[in-house]
């Protein structure tokens, strides 16, 4: 039986040792119904996905974002001065920030270790960035228009403006077709994992 996205989430947790939960990102270009009311407090997008990360789950319009930037990235409004990129072409109407299940992208907030993992379970990878507008630019419109990861270093933003990240956090982002790839290829490392232990702990019997 097919493992749902949200118990490949969880495995993906178990196997990286993640301290939070990766977190789905779903651009609405149309909203079922009015739009939600404004969250209790305006936060940058970094802000929001932190929150999420840490288990809560948001569905945001443009009004409860506090960053210019991520309006602009994200699609909710268009550069009046000068073109800004990676950015979304669509008019996005609202984000859901939390679950995983049909996700546009899926983001993890790992260490190096972590995403050096990442990189040989998916056969290597590239990063992307330039230290600005890092979540929801080099994170989510990046990864929504090639539709490959990308790894981020952040920004000043996330780390100082309210973001909270701290100085060791790298957002990795993955398009939500690559989540569904994982149990295969965390099943493959894994099996690799064990041949390799039992290989060097065959070698050090010989030294004995």
């Amino acid at each position: 039986m097919a493992l749902t996205p949200e118990k490949i989430a969880q495995e993906l947790v178990i196997f990286l040792g993640m301290t939070l939960r990766p977190v789905g990102v779903k651009v609405l270009a149309a909203l079922d119904g009015p739009p939600p009311s404004f969250t209790d407090k305006r936060r940058t997008f970094c802000g929001f996905v932190l929150e999420a990360a840490k288990g809560k789950d948001f569905l945001i319009t443009m009004g409860d974002l506090d960053c210019l930037n991520a309006e602009i990235s994200l699609g909710f409004r268009e550069p009046k001065f000068v073109n800004i990129e990676p950015r979304l072409k669509i008019r996005t109407q609202a984000i859901r920030i939390g679950p995983v299940e049909e996700a546009d992208v899926v983001l993890l907030i790992l260490n190096s270790e972590q995403v050096m993992t990442m990189a040989i379970l998916l056969d290597g990878m590239t990063a992307r960035f330039k230290g600005d507008m890092a979540v929801c630019g080099e994170g989510v419109a990046q990864v929504v228009l090639d539709g490959q990861p990308n790894v981020s270093f952040l920004c000043n933003g996330a780390r100082l403006r309210g973001g909270g990240y701290g100085t060791n956090d790298i957002i990795l982002s993955l398009p939500y077709q690559t989540l569904l790839e994982l149990p295969g290829k965390m099943g493959k490392y894994k099996s690799l994992s064990r041949k390799a232990k039992a290989g060097l702990e065959q070698i050090l019997l010989r030294f004995r």
